[in-house]
């Protein structure tokens, strides 16, 4: 039963690879055998799953990437590109009253909030420690989009 599931789940993963599925967001896909630890296979280089036999192999760039066991595989997963400097997951923004507090943000960056009907309503940088407090308790009651370089929130200022 295990190598059942195991089998459709890799068969479904070799699927997402070749129908693209994702390919903007993640970078690698990551496999963890219980015996080898983990191999990440860069998604730039198209890789290839093949299972025969109760044996997986892994090819990429026109290189066998691994060999191994189904029974070996421990789990697999994508994962997007780090570098881990100054690396940020995106804004995280709190509501309190009538203040849109965001972390997690780029310093210097420029964070805009426009009106329903798409006018500039305020304009704020963001400080050194990546947080902002965008005071909307000066603003007319509405609807509102708190833009980021990276995203943008819709809030209502009731």
């Amino acid at each position: 039963m295990k190598r059942k599931t195991k089998t459709g789940l890799l068969t479904m993963l070799f699927s997402l690879l070749v129908s693209g599925a994702r390919a903007d967001t993640v970078k690698y896909l990551v496999l963890e055998t219980i015996d080898k630890g983990k191999t990440e296979i860069a998604l730039d280089n198209q890789p290839s799953i093949s299972c025969s036999g109760g044996e997986l192999k892994v090819t990429a760039g026109g290189k066998e990437v691994l060999t191994t066991s189904m029974a070996n595989v421990k789990h697999f997963y994508f994962e997007r590109a780090t570098t881990g400097i100054d690396e940020t997951v995106g804004a995280k923004p709190s509501l309190q009253q009538g203040h849109v507090y965001m972390t997690n943000l780029k310093a210097g960056d420029s964070i805009s909030v426009y009106d329903a009907d798409g006018r500039l309503a305020g304009q704020q940088t963001v400080g050194s420690d990546g947080r902002v407090d965008v005071d909307l308790t000066t603003l007319a009651k509405g609807v509102y989009i708190v833009k980021t370089p990276a995203t943008s929130i819709k809030i209502i200022n009731k």
